[in-house]
Parts: C-alpha cells; sequence; structure tokens
C-alpha cells in the first residue's frame, strides 16, 4: 500500500511540473508573439551594410540584447529518460528558440529605445554559462543563452 501511495505522489509531483511548465512556456511564447508584433516596425536584417541611411545626421550604434532560458525540472527529467532510449530531444529545440527570440526582442527594444528604426549585421552569439557541456546532468539544469548584436540606425 505504502509503494502504490508513493507511486501515485510521485505521478501528481510529474503531472504538476507538466502543467506549470507547459502554462509558463505558453505565456511566454504570447508575451513574445506580442512584442514582436508591437515591433515589427523596426527593419531587421543580417546585411553588413545598411541599406538606406537617413539623411540627418547620426551615428550608427551597437545594440545587444541577451537571454538565458532554464529548462523546467520536467523537461530535464524528460530528456533523462528520453536519453535511457534515445532519440531527439525535440523540448529543448524550443527552448533554444525561445531564447534566440528573447535576445532579438531585447536588442530591438534597445534600438527603440535609442531612436533608431533599422538594426542590421545581426549576429548571434551562445555561451555555455551553466556549465552543461561538462557537469553532470545530476548537477544541472540545461539552459539557453544567447546574445543578439546588431548595428542600430535611421533609415533614410
Amino acid at each position: 500500500m505504502g509503494d502504490l501511495i508513493g507511486l501515485l505522489i510521485s505521478v501528481v509531483v510529474i503531472l504538476v511540473g507538466l502543467c506549470a511548465g507547459k502554462a509558463t512556456e505558453k505565456k511566454h511564447l504570447a508575451s513574445l508573439a506580442q512584442r514582436e508584433a508591437d515591433l515589427a516596425d523596426i527593419r531587421l536584417d543580417s546585411f553588413k551594410q545598411p541599406l538606406t541611411l537617413s539623411a540627418e545626421p547620426h551615428t550608427p550604434t551597437l545594440v545587444c540584447g541577451d537571454a538565458v532560458i532554464a529548462s523546467d525540472a520536467f523537461k530535464s527529467w524528460a530528456s533523462g529518460l528520453r536519453n535511457l532510449f534515445g532519440g531527439e530531444a525535440k523540448n529543448f529545440g524550443l527552448l533554444y528558440q525561445r531564447s534566440r527570440r528573447e535576445a532579438t526582442l531585447r536588442m530591438l527594444e534597445e534600438a527603440r529605445r535609442q531612436g533608431f528604426d533599422a538594426v542590421c549585421n545581426l549576429r548571434y552569439d551562445s555561451v555555455d554559462i551553466g556549465g552543461n557541456a561538462v557537469a553532470s546532468a545530476k548537477q544541472s539544469r540545461p539552459m539557453a543563452t544567447c546574445l543578439a548584436s546588431g548595428t542600430a540606425y535611421k533609415r533614410g
């Protein structure tokens, strides 16, 4: 009877973790979509040079945005289970996508704060700040890190 209660408690904890993680992720994705719509008027590209500069004098400026998105406990547990059987850990793909989108939005928000309406030479960098590459799975939680940078300027 005690084993059954322990199993039931484990299942409830896993389901609560799943529901909480899904709700948080859904809320963040909705926030990203809303902010992307709000910043849609800022031109963003990866060209090295601005396409058209404004006639008014201004100095193009480096703008950056960074984000670290940590995996929730359920996704970490599920990826450990996935490692036993093999296969692609698709849940981490969304984690890295969210990190990249968040970093891009923060960079665009910084460009808007400084009065610019375009960003060129967009670049992404990623680093392992949590020690995930060398630490064992029991010591760390997976994290997606991203730094977005670009040159902000005013369009002509």
